[in-house]
């Protein structure tokens, strides 16, 4: 469902003119004003601002709305003064509860409602004034009120009316954030993505590569799927040309007016992670990203003013965690010559983004020449090759590695026959090739070669003994079955995971047969599959799984516990006197029965589901039959909600609009006018009772009521039981003239007619 109100972000056409006059927006010191060049429109505004929700109480935001507008005018409420009675909304995946209250002052709601859904109330006063300009405007109307945040007002039709209302608008506005943010692969925005945005509804106006660096940028986009064009930047408080939208430039530029900052600095899709002198120059290591390709990119790198590129091919496992679908080569590692001494080294992108600098001592190396040729983690070890040489020296020596600060010498003997050219009079027993113990995870090795040089240091990640998978969570009425593998490489012992459901969990052994543990690790005897079943209360629950011997998590889903009650509204209808309604409901954990509760209007009572159904074990087993609904509820004549939910569980059943027919019948036999009034008569009867009825006789917009006591003798054998002082015949004053006379049926409101009379 698109959300936005227009492409202007939903200022209709007269706040379009306030663009270009300054009506109804924020007054901006030309020489203070933004600059369109500031428009980052992958990072509109940071997730951090876009989810304080306590950036401004309920008080400074009154406060702030009085500042917007000091007087309103004659006629008109204006936001300061928007009150609204608020209901109750129960917590849900999206927001937590919201408890309503009668004449809320709008900044209350906008504060409740942001600490509700985790939004900032900044974005949602923003919101307002790009949508409707409710904060500013001084003659706010009904229906800017009523589509106060532009929720489900889609370009091509009227908002929802079920959505209608400032509290509904501003709740819904930021309910609908925290969905987009629970569900962002259902929309084609998405953070760490490049998006072809629109720039107008007109697809001829052309798209922008965009890269939405966070999920409240993607929010933004999703809301209004719309970016601005040069136009529209080029005049920041105007209007562009005919390809030009503003909404969220408007949101962008009212944020920044009104709070400041929306965002920090400069995205840098990159970083040096180290800058090091090492022999013969300084060793930089790090990576870099070009959102927009994701093949490797080159980076520039600066020594003292000189510089050069470099590939970052180098590959780095994490990287598509960050950049999903990026690939892992996107890292550098390399050695760049440098004399020794003191230098400056910086690492820029190639779009002139500094990723970082360093200042690096590079030592002397006037004996000492070398440096890692590689680094592998593997089962309880890394293995280091490389070569070191003394320059002035054929004896084989001895290089010292350090693996996270902690090392020792290992002797350099490999023959590498190419080091006797490269280094002449040296030999060529100049290289090394180790295994180093080592524990599970990420590690730093460094090789120091002839006095004490740092040769090079590597990164390196040792795997885990400990390995296994989350296969599947699947859930049943009262609890989740889990089942996977996990196993410890260096024994052939069952291990076990630890399970847990929102966050409570319990051990479970994986010691059951696993064809996936034995195709993954076929060298790793006996069973290591896991299956156990967990209790659950009905909803929606995280189930995490994690490994007990390194504490190496497999992760966590997502699933929803069906609920234990469960039930169906059958029948309902509205009769003589009151609604009937049958079903059935109950607790498929008991064969007890239930209860459910009915109201009408809002005014509830409860119905035993005790009567027996004949199929309601077969599909239930063990619940037997005795769970069955029927009753007739009194109800008055006319249109009735009549809803129905479960006692156990609050499970609703439905609601459904009821008209209770009206046991009230009546008939108007004659009116005419007579000398000092107007004759009315006719008769009006309860079919149900004996009780006198009366009918509102109304001449020209004044009315009076008018009892059914005539004694008509035929009236009870055409209604059976109700006596026969049922009729009226009346005289009402009017003067002499035209007159118009309507009556009604008091119960039920039944029009009976309307006639003119002339009165002699």
């Amino acid at each position: 469902m698109k959300l936005t109100t227009n492409w202007l972000g939903g200022i209709a056409a007269a706040v379009t003119l306030a663009l270009l006059i300054g009506i109804g927006v924020q007054q901006v010191d030309s020489a203070a004003a933004l600059d369109g060049n500031d428009f980052n429109p992958g990072n509109i505004i940071t997730d951090e601002k876009f989810h304080d929700s306590r950036a401004m109480s309920g008080t400074q935001i009154q406060g702030f709305l009085e500042t917007r507008v000091s007087t309103c005018a004659s006629g008109y409420t204006c936001l300061k003064d928007y009150t609204q009675t608020t209901w109750t909304r129960a917590a849900d995946a999206q927001c937590s509860s919201y408890t309503g209250a009668v004449s809320e002052r709008a900044s209350s709601i906008i504060s409740k409602v942001a600490m509700a859904c985790g939004i900032n109330p900044q974005v949602l006063l923003v919101l307002l004034q790009k949508e409707q300009a409710l904060v500013t405007a001084s003659r706010p109307s009904a229906w800017g009120y009523g589509s106060a945040t532009g929720y489900a007002c889609p370009d091509t039709a009227p908002c929802a009316a079920e959505f209608s209302g400032f509290y509904n608008q501003v709740y819904k506005a930021a309910w609908q954030y925290r969905y987009y943010e629970n569900h962002p692969s259902s929309y084609r925005y998405r953070k760490n993505t490049v998006v072809d945005v629109l720039l107008h509804p007109n697809s001829a106006c052309g798209t922008q590569k965009v890269y939405i660096e966070n999920q409240a940028t993607a929010n933004l986009y999703i809301y209004t799927p719309y970016g601005p064009n040069t136009a529209a930047l080029d005049n920041l408080y105007g209007i562009g040309d005919a390809c030009s939208s503003y909404g969220n430039r408007n949101f962008w530029r009212i944020f920044v007016d009104w709070f400041g900052a929306s965002t920090g600095p400069k995205s840098v899709h990159g970083s040096l992670d180290r800058a090091a002198g090492v022999a013969g120059g300084i060793q930089i290591t790090g990576w870099a990203v070009d959102p927009f390709n994701k093949t490797p990119a080159y980076v520039w790198v600066d020594v003292d003013g000189a510089g050069g590129p470099i590939l970052a091919n180098a590959p780095l496992s994490w990287i598509e965690g960050l950049y999903p679908g990026y690939g892992q080569n996107h890292g550098f590692d390399r050695v760049v010559p440098a004399s020794p001494g003191n230098h400056r080294v910086c690492v820029s992108q190639t779009n002139g983004t500094q990723i970082g600098c360093a200042n690096v001592q590079v030592p002397d190396s006037a004996r000492a020449a070398g440096t890692i040729e590689s680094v592998v983690g593997s089962q309880g070890s890394i293995a280091v090759t490389g070569w070191s040489v003394d320059k002035t020296s054929s004896v084989a020596g001895y290089v010292w590695i350090n693996v996270d600060g902690v090392g020792r010498a290992h002797k350099v003997d490999v023959n590498l026959p190419w080091t006797a050219t490269a280094f002449p009079g040296t030999g060529s027993l100049h290289g090394f090739d180790v295994s180093i113990p080592a524990s599970p995870g990420d590690h730093t090795v460094c090789a120091y070669g002839v006095d004490s040089v740092l040769l090079a240091c590597r990164n390196v990640v040792v795997p885990p003994n400990e390995v296994g998978a989350f296969e599947t969570a699947s859930a049943f009425v009262g609890g989740i079955d889990v089942a996977g593998w996990s196993l410890n490489q260096t024994t052939k012992a069952a291990t076990y995971v630890w399970v847990t459901v929102d966050g409570v969990g319990a051990p479970l052994k994986a010691n059951q047969p696993s064809a996936s543990a034995t195709a993954a690790h076929p060298g790793v005897t006996g069973p290591h599959g896991f299956a156990g079943r967990f209790a659950a209360k009905p909803g929606e629950r995280t189930v995490c799984v994690t490994g007990t011997s390194e504490n190496r998590s497999y992760g966590c889903r997502t699933v929803i516990v069906p609920n234990n009650e469960v039930g169906h509204v059958d029948s309902i209808a509205g009769v003589m006197g009151g609604v009937t309604l049958t079903g059935w409901s109950l607790d498929q954990t008991s064969s007890t029965s239930t209860y459910v509760w009915v109201t009408i209007d809002g005014r509830g009572t409860p119905v035993k589901a005790d009567q027996p159904l004949s199929w309601m074990n077969d599909y239930y087993p063990g619940t037997g039959p005795n769970h069955g609904f029927s009753a007739t509820l009194p109800a008055t004549p006319g249109t009735h909600r009549v809803c129905v939910t479960g006692t156990k569980e609050q499970v609703s059943l439905g609601c459904t609009d009821v008209l209770v027919p009206s046991s009230a019948k009546a008939h108007v036999d004659g009116v005419v006018g007579v000398p000092g009034g107007i004759r009315v008569t006719g008769w009006a009867v309860d079919t149900a009772s004996t009780r006198t009825m009366y009918v509102w006789a109304d001449v020209d917009g004044s009315g009076t009521p008018i009892a059914a006591t005539k004694s008509l003798p035929w009236i009870n054998s055409y209604f059976p039981g109700v006596g026969d002082k049922h009729g009226f015949d009346v005289v009402i004053a009017a003067p002499t003239g035209s007159h118009r006379v309507c009556l009604t049926l008091t119960e039920g409101t039944s029009a009976l007619g309307c006639t003119p009379v002339q009165v002699p």
